[in-house]
């Protein structure tokens, strides 16, 4: 599953039980919209094996780039970081996870903000890891958590990433440190939506005994939720 393939303005909340980071229209310029809109439909087309609409997607994708290209990413601040961000993110949608990580590297030379950072180095520890290129994964992780040291959708990603590149201690470790955090359990919380719908988790907290009890602890958390709704009504 791609959780990571995030934009500026879409850094805020995630769907990730879809595959691109997802929020209010009102929070993207209406181009910004348009791709994200696009590339959520991409993602869901293409798991369907639908080609015909695959590729008027892809259609719509490169047109809205263009437009953004020409006005310089609609006026954004910093359009040597924002056009390339928006290509990756548009790559990805399209399966081109190569591409991708090329493009979201060119955007993170012109990252400028801790933000940016975040969010280039993050993607691109996301998409090497659906590239299969696990040690690369965990450099990008390396420097995406000095950063962002308690960017959840950063520690996630890196963890897998630690996991899958044989550090399973590692792995680990990076859940054990979100035992003890209250805020990680409240309802809507960005973990427990990971939880509820990464199966790559599922898998690994076979073999992660802080990732079970994260599972433990969220199931406790929606059940004292449940509860209290049913002795308010």
């Amino acid at each position: 599953m791609r959780l990571n393939a995030r934009s500026e303005a879409t850094a805020a909340h995630h769907d990730v039980c879809d595959t691109t980071l997802v929020t209010s229209s009102d929070e993207l310029s209406p181009i910004e919209a348009g791709i994200m809109d696009a590339c959520n439909e991409l993602h869901e087309v293409r798991s369907l094996g639908d080609a015909s609409r695959e590729d008027a997607l892809g259609d719509r994708l490169w047109a809205l780039l263009a437009e953004y290209d020409e006005t310089d990413g609609e006026n954004h601040p910093n359009p040597a970081w924002a056009r390339p961000n928006q290509r990756a993110l548009a790559l990805s949608a399209m399966g081109d996870v190569g591409r991708a990580i090329e493009t979201e590297a060119l955007a993170l030379r012109y990252a400028d903000t801790p933000r940016r950072l975040e969010i280039s180095l993050d993607n691109l520890a996301d998409r090497c890891v659906r590239a299969g290129r696990y040690d690369e994964a965990v450099g990008y992780f390396l420097q995406a958590v000095e950063v962002a040291p308690t960017s959840v959708p950063v520690l996630l990603t890196g963890a897998q990433a630690l996991y899958l590149a044989g550090h399973v201690e590692d792995a680990d470790a990076v859940f054990a440190s979100m035992l003890h955090e209250p805020r990680m359990f409240a309802a809507g919380s960005v973990l427990g939506a990971y939880l509820d719908c990464e199966d790559r988790l599922r898998l690994m907290a076979v073999d992660l005994p802080a990732l079970r009890g994260l599972y433990e602890a969220w199931g406790r958390a929606q059940s004292e939720l449940m509860n209290g709704e049913g002795g308010s009504s």
